[in-house]
């Protein structure tokens, strides 16, 4: 046969004068403490031990002293209370919590003294940053998925369809780099024909065809999109790299800027924002459409 067992009830107040007065261990210290009535306290504190079935407190002059009882609830109560105030402050954040939220994907290729920028003044703007490093494809269908609020690409010379928008944000130079030893004799400069017969690093994933086609020259290639595994390629010779200059490979260990016969000048990819129009965020869209290039441009690249 089931018993019945009474449920306790209590309340936010109850709990708050009595982990006062545990804590100050007197009405009227915890009175002024919460701005009460010290009648009030009372009564919330008789209403809890009433519900319990078992005193809190002993009475010693005017102080209050916890029972065994009191001394054991007084732990528990105290760790409700914490998540009772952590849950007021989030709800009170609830409101405004939509617009202080932009999700950012990046082409491999984005400046991270750029990103930097942007993540600082983010910070001051009180806006929430995610930030995903993805390939132009995958990050279309983000944006159109809404997984993504902004996305960092370099610029194909086709339309992005009447789904998307976009706004150039600035160029990369581009050069030339490898290990010391990988090209051994060759003479200088290097033809395209000597670049060819050697792996290329290409830093996008494979299956971003027409960023990995425009940037190949070698028949034979190395993919990734990560910096450091791109860095540890072309350190230990497995290729050479077609890299933007702001990476500065030529700071890397055993790493050389390489001369060619096309040389470098003039040598650059567009960069360009894109998103979806119609966001619920466009406020804080458009305010970080406005700061995008002037940290840009102010940015070391």
């Amino acid at each position: 046969m089931e018993c019945d067992v009474a449920t306790l009830m209590y309340s936010f107040a109850q709990l708050e004068s009595f982990t006062a007065v545990a804590e100050h261990g007197s009405l009227s210290r915890a009175a002024v403490k919460l701005q009460k009535d010290r009648t009030t306290l009372r009564d919330l504190i008789d209403f809890l031990e009433d519900g319990l079935g078992y005193p809190l407190f002993v009475r010693e002059g005017r102080a209050l002293r916890l029972t065994p009882e009191g001394e054991q609830l007084q732990r528990q109560a105290h760790l409700l209370m914490r998540q009772v105030k952590a849950f007021e402050a989030f709800a009170r954040q609830v409101p405004g919590s939509a617009m202080q939220a932009i999700s950012l994907v990046y082409d491999p290729f984005t400046p991270r003294a750029f990103l930097q920028r942007v993540i600082a003044e983010m910070t001051i703007q009180n806006v929430r940053l995610s930030l995903t490093c993805a390939s132009r494809d995958d990050a279309e269908n983000m944006l159109a998925s809404g997984q993504a609020d902004l996305a960092l690409c370099q610029a194909r010379n086709r339309s992005v369809g009447d789904e998307m928008e976009w706004r150039a944000l600035g160029a990369i130079d581009m050069d030339f780099y490898a290990a010391t030893a990988l090209f051994g004799e060759r003479a200088s400069p290097l033809s395209l024909l000597d670049l060819s017969l050697v792996p290329q690093v290409i830093m996008h994933s494979a299956a971003d065809e027409p960023v990995a086609r425009r940037l190949q020259i070698s028949g034979h290639t190395i993919f990734t999109n990560e910096l450091e595994m791109l860095r540890g390629l072309l350190e230990n010779g497995c290729g050479w790299g077609f890299l933007p200059t702001h990476m500065h490979a030529a700071q890397w260990k055993n790493v050389k800027r390489l001369h060619t016969e096309v040389g470098s000048q003039g040598i650059s990819q567009t960069m360009v924002t894109i998103w979806k129009p119609g966001s619920d965020k466009r406020e804080r869209m458009n305010k970080m459409l406005s700061l995008l290039p002037d940290l840009w441009k102010h940015s070391a690249l």
